[in-house]
């Protein structure tokens, strides 16, 4: 963003399809004594810093461990190939193998 935008406000549209919700967020904003917008702007704020906390938690669960490992090992051993066996037809046939010893 350049210098001359730093203190521009940028416009954000949003379409609300039910009358209600649109009644519930005027009167929220009232209740807070806020513009409809600084209500909408807060609450889209909020809900991308909830986002973003989650992204983080579940890059650093072992679940997002486990899967960022793998993408890392897929990209060093087959760079940009794609696997042309699927990994159910895999998994079958380990567990056949494994029935059969």
């Amino acid at each position: 963003m350049s210098n001359n935008n730093k203190n521009k406000s940028m416009r954000l549209n949003i379409y609300v399809h039910e009358p209600g919700i649109r009644r519930q967020v005027k009167a929220a904003a009232a209740r807070k004594d806020i513009s409809v917008s600084e209500y909408c702007l807060r609450a889209i704020t909020d809900h991308l810093i909830k986002d973003e906390e989650a992204l983080r938690e579940k890059e650093g669960s072992p679940l997002g461990t486990a899967a960022k490992k793998a993408r890392t090992f897929h990209s060093k051993t087959f760079g940009k190939r794609v696997f042309v066996i699927s990994s159910a037809e895999l998994i079958r046939e380990a567990r056949e193998n494994r029935e059969a010893h």
